[in-house]
């Protein structure tokens, strides 16, 4: 049986040669209060918002 008909090949691979693969230092670079929303639409607007400042920081430190 090839490797490639074979589901579970790719974890046997894995659990044969395991790598420690560390993650990057996790930063949270926004402060959320408790907030309320009158609606869905107000708390996806907060969000839409919040994004794109978050964008344009990014795009700033680059």
């Amino acid at each position: 049986m090839k490797l490639s008909d074979d589901y579970r090949a790719k974890i046997r691979l894995w659990v044969a040669d395991p790598k420690v693969c560390p993650l990057p230092p996790f930063r949270l670079s926004v402060r959320f209060l408790p907030q309320r929303f009158k609606s869905y639409a107000e708390m996806n607007g907060w969000k839409r918002a919040l994004i794109r400042e978050q964008a344009r920081a990014k795009a700033a430190d680059e």
